[in-house]
């Protein structure tokens, strides 16, 4: 669902990725990165092709 009557612009989608400490749980983060509004609905929730060697050639399983 596209919302089309908000007037708030949205910022985008931010990413965190974190390092997280095995024994005491601690989480650190690495870096953060804001990707832009979509322009537009995603029309496919597909994933894309895969584009690996193995695939390429039809040699992988499918």
């Amino acid at each position: 669902m596209t919302d089309t009557g908000s007037e708030i612009e949205h910022p985008g989608l931010t990413i965190t990725v974190y390092r997280i400490n095995g024994a005491t749980l601690e989480r650190t983060p690495l870096g953060s990165r804001t990707l832009p509004p979509a322009t537009e609905p995603v029309m496919s929730l597909a994933f894309p092709p895969c584009e690996c060697p193995r695939c390429k050639d039809g040699k992988a399983a499918r």
